[in-house]
């Protein structure tokens, strides 16, 4: 795909575009209204941190760019950009919404009621479970390959409500998996830098089987990009391979800085407590 072609060629992919567009802007909208509504609450008028709404932004944004761009427009024809438009949400987007603290927005904004509600929910079992190292894998590689079985890819091809769903899924199943390694919300589990190397590796162990899956396959595997890019499929296939393949990588080395840092960050805490005053 060109810059041009980046650039110019925008799609809104028909009603269903549009209504997923207009619920990524009214979340915004709500983000940005509840940090205002937690610093009227708040008695000392405490900001929302700018650095936590500029990730959450972020990541809308760069979701808005992902599927309504020419990376979007051009999914339907190659499959390699299809590939970089989930990988893109699953490793870009989805962190960066994470960074921003929803939940922790939640509780800053919400009356005293609502904020012993959403506690009593945070501490359930079903989340606890859904947000664990082992839910939140589980879950995520699930989606990733029941999506990738040729009739359900298919599918999501063919219907554009299945593939706003498909897109939903993606991101949700990101964030599960995002939001304990991430750390800024108050969620019942929180890996430990070894468990979060864990999670990571896990997760990418259904890219590589599907990548292999993609590369090795002696004709194209989802019959819609045969169609649409002719004999230059089977080619673009295998460059979709590697995209899923490396494009994983960037999580898997931050995630790993992360845990470098961490005993650098805790020296540092020691040496701060031995030099201060008794």
């Amino acid at each position: 795909m060109s810059l041009r072609a980046f650039a110019l060629d925008w799609k809104l992919d028909g009603p269903t575009g549009v209504l997923f567009l207009a619920l990524v802007v009214a979340v915004g909208a709500l983000y940005l209204g509840a940090a205002a509504e937690g610093r009227r609450r708040d008695r000392r008028r405490r900001p929302w941190p700018r650095s936590r709404t500029a990730c959450f932004l972020s990541g809308l944004t760069v979701l808005v760019l992902d599927l309504y761009s020419g990376i979007g427009s051009q999914a339907d024809t190659w499959l390699s950009v299809h590939m970089v438009e989930h990988m893109v949400m699953w490793v870009v987007v989805a962190p960066l919404l994470a960074a921003g603290a929803p939940v922790r927005l939640a509780l800053y904004s919400l009356p005293r009621g609502g904020r012993c509600r959403l506690g009593r929910w945070l501490r359930s079992r079903p989340l606890a479970s859904a947000t664990g190292p082992i839910g939140s894998v589980t879950v995520f590689c699930a989606v990733l390959v029941v999506t990738h079985v040729p009739a359900v890819y298919g599918l999501a091809l063919s219907n554009d409500y299945v593939h706003e769903a498909q897109h939903a899924l993606y991101l949700l199943a990101a964030l599960l998996v995002w939001a304990p390694l991430v750390g800024a919300d108050p969620l019942p589990h929180r890996p430990s830098p070894r468990g979060q190397l864990g999670c990571v590796a896990a997760c990418m162990v259904p890219m590589v089987l599907i990548a292999v899956w993609l590369a090795t396959a002696s004709s194209p595997v989802y019959s819609h990009y045969l169609h649409a890019s002719g004999s230059a499929a089977l080619a673009d296939q295998r460059t979709a391979a590697g995209i899923m393949w490396v494009g994983g990588l960037p999580a898997f080395l931050v995630i790993a800085l992360k845990r470098r840092r961490m005993p650098q960050r805790r020296r540092m805490q020691q040496v701060r407590s031995h030099s201060a005053p008794a």
